[in-house]
């Protein structure tokens, strides 16, 4: 293909090589100027051959899910933000021996030479991992040095003036793996979770129109710290690889997020982070705020630039409620950050609230840097809403111990509970894994749907488990526009993942926090998943690390050591858990206000999960109602992780097995499997059922009748169906009636372990994998218990019976309920109800 001009921003050519599928209109939104445009007077961003993007290792080999071989070239959801401009990509799929020559150093094979019929049909063995035991074969790509290489073209007048610079930039790279141009090492990536930015010289580069090489090789012996994924390669889950790295569990590698370059002439800057950070003004609430009747807000914006030479100019904030604030401001060459405060009266915005207490009100913020010298300018803009969030551990209604906590520090023992604008909320909801285990495939689209199921089933927190990843911008936007709370891991979880007070990790914690300190939705920041802090231990880096970096970063939202966690002894205050600039440090010991579990695991059969013998539970039913009193000042729990294993639905799971295999026992010998208790067992064997997760057999026999190992055994559609069923159900009704005994207690946080599910087949979740592949509802199809969620179990206001005829009526909602409460007896027999009381009720 020849080379092709594009006007960025109306002000600069850039020769681009255009990538398969995706034209270069498609890579810049055009920007408007005044007057005539002129050489070197914008930041600019282009996509790498026109948005040549491979998901992971493990995808380019297996390339689209339909088994096609291929190279699958898919451009990120995301949008880079880098310079303030916005490159949308599209996905397309290369073709076979195509001008994409991506290869395997190891293996000394390049796509153009595979196509051979041996290697096609090794791809084709191997093009859907979620096939039967497809996924034990990962050791074949993840033990080569695979090397993704592609060529570019720039047009050297961009070096015309000196002093400008142009940089490449990845914003994922999952992870070790060496960055060379042209034959030179620019450096390494050893952080799923960072953005690598390097710079390209002008001796770097071929000239004019010339074919720049790039390459990523990644190579499994660069140390990496864990700094990926924790659950790549399975976790309370299956399936479980056969591959590691770092001497922890890993699947695929590759380059999953966008990759482009930015061009800076001399006198201007790129925008690598905006960070908004918002303050109430006001006395600590306990009553909703109003519209319109509270002190407003404190806007605090800094924003962090990067210059190819020292510069000044004028650095202006653009709020959508308020006329343009300006500053002038003087910036060195390279990285520098500078703040900018804008106010906001509550006669000029209307508050953002969780859903079901009030609207998502959600305001655009600009921020543009224009250099005194040139008519060019770079330009971002964020959205941000306007709350005022409190993690509440002391009893706020009481106003002596608000007078006294408003000037102390530290965190309460009473209980955990969550405040909005002052109104107090019960949080529910279920905690986020990562949608996909090869995560290149991830698609924005599909987390939007997700969280709108979340919403639809009653839910208005999610949290943001720490053994997955920071997610894409899509998750956190629709939380934003939904109305859901997140409560956020850093990612930072047992087995490997554990953080080191480095450089690379500094860095990445930092970004993190900047890239999405915008989000209204996130209220919670906190160092770990089950982590307990300790101080004077192993585990006191969590505290004078990880959320010491994190309290740097953003002063404006509540943060906690753990989850989950005792509280703090210093560091933040005591109303709302917010930083107050003091060393972090946690209790020895406190009373216990956060918990983990009850957690219903599957067993009576050999898997790579759960006890190999069979081991019956009772079902909690009736359930048993607490009789304990109920209130904020009581003492309190706040549950943010319990579950009950489950499996998904035929049609979810038959496209990944074979026909004589649709059977919970699979229709085969069961495996050896030796039960470890502090890891997942190990088996040997070829049942494919027993890398599918825990059994479902107790679970059936305690709500369904005992059935013998014959009825398991059994395959085809039918039985499979019905077995699927069933444990779906009990599913449901475990948690159900777990939910409902617990809202019969003093708990304001519920959050079911897990929302989704990671692959096609048995998990945690309520709703099924949402990749769009066979077989598979983007976003995930609902199973049981999401709609018991929406019907009962999540509703604001519910009724429910308990042992020896003890029934309650709760209203979690922030408004009083009127009406009337019937008990009706129903007898399953003679399929008769009998009318018991009807009482007329007002609950506040």
């Amino acid at each position: 293909m020849g080379l092709q001009s594009l006007w960025v921003l109306g002000a600069l050519v850039v020769d681009v090589v255009p990538g398969l599928g995706c034209q270069p209109s498609d890579l810049l939104e055009a920007g408007k100027m005044a007057g005539r445009p002129s050489m070197g007077s914008e930041v600019a961003t282009f996509v790498l051959s026109a948005c040549v993007i491979c998901d992971s290792i493990s995808n380019l080999l297996m390339g689209r899910s339909e088994g096609r071989p291929g190279v699958f070239i898919k451009c990120f959801e995301g949008e880079p933000q880098a310079a303030g401009l916005r490159a949308p990509c599209r996905e397309s799929p290369a073709t076979a021996g195509g001008r994409e020559d991506w290869g395997s150093t190891a293996a000394q094979l390049s796509f153009a030479e595979a196509w051979q019929e041996s290697f096609a049909a090794w791809l084709r063995d191997l093009s859907e991992l979620r096939y039967e035991l497809n996924f034990l074969n990962s050791s074949i790509w993840s033990e080569q040095t695979w090397t993704f290489s592609t060529n570019f073209s720039v047009n050297t007048r961009l070096f015309a003036s000196t002093g400008s610079r142009l940089q490449l930039v990845f914003d994922g790279i999952k992870m070790g793996a060496v960055i060379r141009v042209n034959g030179k090492a620019l450096g390494k990536a050893t952080s799923q979770f960072m953005r690598y930015t390097f710079d390209l010289k002008p001796e770097d580069l071929r000239a004019a129109n010339g074919a720049n090489r790039l390459e990523v090789a990644f190579d499994s012996s660069i140390p990496v710290g864990g700094r990926f994924m924790a659950c790549s390669g399975g976790w309370d889950w299956a399936p479980y690889t056969k591959t590691s790295q770092d001497g922890v569990k890993t699947f695929s590698y590759g380059i999953w997020k966008h990759v482009y370059l930015i061009y800076t002439p001399i006198g201007l800057a790129s925008i690598t982070h905006v960070a908004p950070q918002i303050f109430f003004k006001g006395m600590y609430p306990t009553e909703a705020l109003v519209d319109g009747h509270h002190e407003g807000f404190t806007v605090k914006v800094k924003v962090f630039l990067s210059a190819p030479a020292a510069a000044n100019g004028t650095l202006t904030l653009l709020p959508s409620w308020r006329p343009r604030v300006s500053r002038r401001i003087s910036i060195p060459a390279g990285s520098s950050n500078h703040t900018v405060e804008v106010v906001a009266n509550a006669t000029d915005i209307k508050l953002w609230w969780p859903i079901g207490m009030g609207e998502q009100h959600l305001y655009e913020l600009g921020v543009q840097f224009k250099g005194d010298d040139l008519t060019g300018l770079t330009r971002t803009t964020r959205r941000i809403g306007f709350r005022y969030f409190a993690l509440v551990t002391g009893n706020d209604t009481d106003p002596a111990y608000v007078a006294r906590a408003s000037t102390e520090e530290g965190t309460e023992s009473q209980g955990m509970y969550f405040r909005i604008n002052g109104a107090a909320f019960w949080s529910k909801g279920a905690n986020v894994i990562p949608m996909e285990e090869l995560e290149g495939r991830m698609l924005g689209k599909a987390h939007r749907v997700m969280v709108r199921s979340a919403a639809e089933g009653g839910m208005n927190t999610l949290r943001v488990w720490g053994g997955g990843i920071f997610l894409p911008d899509e998750f956190y936007d629709a939380c934003d526009e939904l109305g859901l709370v997140v409560f956020h891991d850093m990612m930072y979880a047992q087995r490997g993942h554990a953080p080191e007070r480095t450089h690379v990790q500094d860095t990445e914690l930092r970004h993190q926090v900047r890239r999405l300190s915008s989000h209204p939705s996130i209220v919670i920041w906190d160092g770990c998943n089950e982590c307990t802090v300790t101080m004077g231990s192993a585990t006191e880096i969590y505290a004078t690390f990880v959320m010491s970096v994190v309290a740097e970063e953003d002063s404006s939202r509540s943060i906690w050591p753990s989850c989950p966690a005792f509280g703090w002894s210093t560091g933040v205050h005591k109303l709302d858990s917010a930083p107050n600039g003091n060393p972090l440090t946690t209790p020895r010991k406190s009373e216990t206000i956060e918990v983990h579990g009850y957690y219903q695991h599957g067993n009576g059969f050999p898997t790579m999960n759960g006890e190999i013998k069979m081991h019956p539970f009772k079902a909690n039913l009736p359930i048993k109602v607490s009789t304990a009193s109920t209130g904020l000042d009581h003492r309190s729990i706040f549950a943010s992780e319990f579950g009950a294993v489950v499996m998904s639905s035929f049609e979810s799971m038959a496209p990944t097995l074979a026909p004589e295999h649709w059977g919970l026992h699979a229709g085969q010998s069961s495996d050896t499997c030796k039960y470890d208790v502090r890891d997942h067992n190990q088996c040997q064997g070829s049942n494919v059922m027993a890398q599918r997760n825990y059994p479902c057999d107790n679970l059936i026999n305690a709500y369904f009748g005992d059935h013998s190992d014959s009825y398991f055994n059994k395959t085809g559609e039918d039985i499979f169906k019905q077995q699927l069923y069933q444990c779906m159900l009990s599913q449901a009704l475990i948690l159900k009636a777990d939910i409902e005994t617990r809202r019969s207690s003093n708990q304001f946080g519920c959050l079911v372990w897990q929302l989704n599910e990671i692959w096609p087949t048995g998990g945690w979740g309520s709703l099924e994998y949402g990749t769009p592949v066979k077989g598979q509802v983007l976003g995930g199809r609902w199973k049981p218990l999401h709609y018991l969620f929406r019907r009962s179990v999540f509703s604001d206001i519910m009724a429910t019976c308990g042992l020896a005829g003890q029934c309650y009526v709760k209203n979690d909602s922030p408004r009083p309920f009127q009406g009337r409460c019937s008990v009706v007896a129903l007898s399953l027999r003679q399929w008769q109800h009998l009318q018991m009381m009807t009482a007329a009720l007002t609950l506040s």
